[in-house]
């Protein structure tokens, strides 16, 4: 199994080696297309200049010119009339050069070596020491014509030098850093699928696209995390099941409970009756809880059909006249803004459910006077909006209001379960919608529902 920590030492061994390779190739490259014909014509002008010099301005001592051409940095191999060879600034590391030439040049026709030194990958023509590296010209002495063959003294040219290793290291930092950059987001990939995999998990969904066929660490870590998820997931089901069945069977015995505590409830006096309408109340509250456990694993199973043509301000509109009694009560008025022509598929029952909790925990949270604002409009998308002028909540409550079971304020009644919300969250990502809740603390409280 080929670990995490070889394959990163690997690749950057292997960006390594590519960025060398590359880089010395842009080097060399760089060196032949612009570099070369520059020096190759640097060393034309100077040759040039020597020689009118030395016709011109010298006594035509030819020894003593050469040996002061040698201390401007330059190297010379020259050939002299007689067939002798002199050297000036410093040894060539190689003086084989074709007689062809020699004779080529005494006739007065320039040598080009410099200029035309072939491309080698591994050796750039700048450090190549040979005599064939080099450029070739005339010059007319005391006792006939030398050929004479003169290149840069590598020791003087420092600056070309820095420009060649500048670009070298240049080159192999950038390409090495993309190299890098790319490699590394290659190996970061699998951990952010492994990330979003455990989002996936904690939202209750099967998470997808893991690197299960990876030899890694990331891939032993994948194939473990994926039979958690398969675990996790047969608990849920298991669980879901437990609370669905355990729900129906209690809603038979909860249902005769109440009836005969009701039926106590007018049969007895004193303190009897008071025990039989407490047992009633309990009941009818058990009762409640188990509707809407039932409910929450109905929306669980997922494989409802929305295919009913709903009008959303009849929903409304029907939900409210069922509220009207509660609403006398209570003293709480509501305002209603409605487009009646907006309709969605969806489930009728499921969203009179929301509209019914959601106005349910405005009146709530209301005080006697207190006034329900309900708009629905279609902007994006068909939007609905809950408003009331209540206690409203704070920040902590709001991050857990859709949790199943939570009461974020249970000193103002006793008969909730924590279920509504989480109910009316469920039912609304069924339809594809969300809900945003928008509540100062003593200024109200603004359910926004979009479908």
């Amino acid at each position: 199994m080929k670990t995490l920590y070889t394959r990163i030492v690997l690749t950057v061994f292997l960006i390594l080696i590519a960025s060398g390779a590359v880089a010395l190739l842009v080097s060399n490259v760089a060196y032949y297309v612009w570099w070369q014909p520059t020096y190759s014509e640097k060393t034309e002008r100077t040759a040039s200049a020597a020689v009118g010099y030395f016709e011109n301005h010298t006594d035509l001592d030819e020894a003593a010119y050469y040996s002061l051409l040698a201390r401007t940095g330059y190297q010379l191999f020259v050939v002299k009339a007689d067939g002798r060879v002199m050297r000036y600034g410093g040894e060539f590391r190689n003086e084989t050069i074709d007689d062809a030439i020699i004779r080529s040049v005494r006739d007065g026709v320039v040598y080009e070596g410099m200029r035309d030194y072939p491309f080698h990958l591994f050796l750039l023509g700048l450090f190549d020491n040979e005599v064939v590296n080099t450029y070739g010209f005339p010059l007319t002495g005391s006792d006939g014509i030398d050929a004479v063959f003169m290149r840069p003294d590598l020791s003087a040219q420092i600056r070309e030098l820095h420009l060649f290793v500048g670009l070298f290291f240049g080159t192999l930092t950038v390409l090495a850093f993309l190299l890098i950059a790319l490699s590394t987001r290659n190996i970061v990939r699998p951990v952010k699928l492994l990330t979003e995999a455990t989002a996936s998990v904690a939202s209750g969904t099967r998470p997808r696209d893991l690197p299960l066929g990876r030899t890694d660490e990331i891939g032993v870590l994948a194939r473990r995390f994926d039979d958690m998820a398969q675990t996790i997931e047969m608990s849920e089901a298991e669980r879901k099941r437990f609370v669905s069945n355990v729900s129906h069977e209690f809603r038979s015995p909860l249902t005769s409970l109440t009836g005969y505590a009701t039926r106590l409830v007018a049969t007895t006096d004193g303190e009897a009756s008071d025990y039989a309408r407490i047992i009633r109340d309990e009941t009818e509250r058990l009762s409640g809880l188990t509707t809407q456990l039932l409910l929450l694993a109905r929306l669980d199973e997922a494989d409802l059909a929305l295919e009913s043509d709903v009008t959303i301000a009849d929903s409304i509109e029907e939900v409210i006249r069922g509220l009207s009694f509660q609403l006398d009560q209570t003293g709480v008025a509501i305002s209603t803004d409605l487009d009646r022509s907006i309709a969605i598929k969806g489930d009728p029952i499921l969203l009179s459910q929301v509209w019914a909790n959601l106005i349910q925990n405005a009146l709530h949270a209301s005080s006697e006077g207190g006034m329900i604002r309900i708009r629905l409009e279609q902007r994006e998308r068909p939007t609905v909006t809950i408003a009331d002028d209540g206690v409203g909540m704070d920040e902590a409550t709001k991050a857990r209001l859709f949790e199943r079971f939570f009461q974020g304020d249970v000193s103002r009644s006793t008969t909730g379960t924590g279920l509504g919300l989480s109910i009316v969250h469920d039912i609304i990502a069924l339809h594809d919608g969300t809900i945003h809740v928008d509540s100062t603390p003593g200024r109200g409280t603004v359910f926004t529902v979009t479908l």
